[in-house]
């Protein structure tokens, strides 16, 4: 067999020489196209192996029928990015050898089938998780490896990674009723949006309502628009509802700045006259005023177990699935303190 002159990489050329075949044929390999004998095949993909021709990655990933690469859909209706969950997400699948693919435009299901049918992705992982996600539907109805950062209300079969959400408020609850508070409020943006109904939220709520049922605490929640100034509105009526909350549980970044914005509105004093909770991510814990004492949002150890639940599933053939609750930490700082009557200043 001639090989390549040293210290030139070898070329398609060299390959089509070495192993007896034009280099049309060779093309339609790289290309993975069916008309080319498996024999053939098999004869051309050793010698490049053998005369290491350079885009080892391509024809190992056709040999092994895989792209090497993963998908990650994040359809950007309201929210900001989750980087920590993306980060940690791409960081773990390129250690295995792949690359990630971020798409935040909304896809029908044929755009979803398409990463598979046209070979753009090995995998895909879903974010923004909706109750009745038709995207995990038709990719479970196909066959097609996922897996869910949050989880709908029918998850059979389905892997995923979600927050502890119940570990999460009793956590809180606890918190605020173990330095005297018993009217604690909970805001949240509103679960359905323009018709859809996000899990994360959902769940929130529902767990709320069971952990004032089992403590003995009225269930006090309100629900508002994507904004902060949105939340800042909803907080002051429920306040003004509810004169006797001193305390409060924020369930996402704009509801911890609409609530900070109403208890300024109001003339309230955070923690002296409103003790504050935030569900959220350690940076909005520390530019808020008081820093805030939080149920941290595990955003870092949720994109590790997307990668890592992912990897699983394409090296198993789907043959297992697997879901993960992560248990937020309960971070004490300036935001909440016992109780005291308003007007003893």
């Amino acid at each position: 067999m001639a090989a390549p002159a040293k210290h030139r990489k070898p070329t398609i050329v060299d390959v089509s020489k070495a192993s007896g075949v034009s280099v049309a044929t060779v093309s339609r390999i790289l290309n993975d196209k069916p008309d080319v004998a498996v024999g053939t095949r098999e004869r051309v993909l050793r010698v490049m192996d053998e005369i290491g021709f350079a885009p080892q990655n391509a024809w190992r990933q056709i040999r092994s029928g895989r792209t090497g690469l993963i998908a990650m859909h994040f359809p950007q209706d309201f929210n900001p990015p989750a980087m920590g969950v993306i980060m940690e997400a791409a960081l773990g699948v390129e250690e295995a050898g792949y690359s990630i693919n971020i798409i935040t435009k909304a896809m029908s299901d044929s755009d979803l089938l398409a990463i598979f049918r046209s070979r753009q992705a090995d995998a895909v992982i879903l974010l923004e998780v909706l109750t009745d996600d038709e995207r995990a539907e038709v990719l479970r109805r196909h066959g097609y490896p996922f897996v869910m950062v949050g989880h709908r209300v029918d998850s059979e079969g389905m892997s995923f990674v979600d927050v502890d959400l119940r570990h999460g408020i009793d956590v809180a609850l606890e918190h605020l009723a173990g330095l005297g508070h018993r009217r604690i409020g909970f805001l949240s943006l509103d679960p359905v949006v323009d018709g859809k109904t996000y899990g994360y939220a959902t769940w929130a709520l529902q767990v709320y309502e069971q952990a004032c049922e089992r403590m003995g605490l009225d269930d006090l929640a309100a629900i508002g628009g994507l904004t902060p100034d949105d939340m800042s509105e909803v907080a002051q009526q429920l306040i003004g509802q509810h004169a006797d909350i001193t305390a409060f549980i924020a369930l996402q970044d704009q509801s911890v700045i609409g609530l900070l914005r109403a208890a300024r509105a109001l003339d309230l004093r955070v923690p002296d006259d409103l003790s504050i909770v935030g569900m959220t991510t350690e940076p909005m814990a520390e530019i808020a005023t008081p820093p805030l004492t939080t149920v941290g949002f595990p955003e870092h150890e949720m994109g590790r177990t997307a990668a890592r639940l992912l990897l699983d599933l394409i090296d198993s053939g789907q043959s297992t699935s697997e879901q993960v609750f992560v248990k937020p930490k309960l971070t004490v700082r300036e935001s909440t303190a016992s109780p005291r009557t308003r007007g003893d200043r």
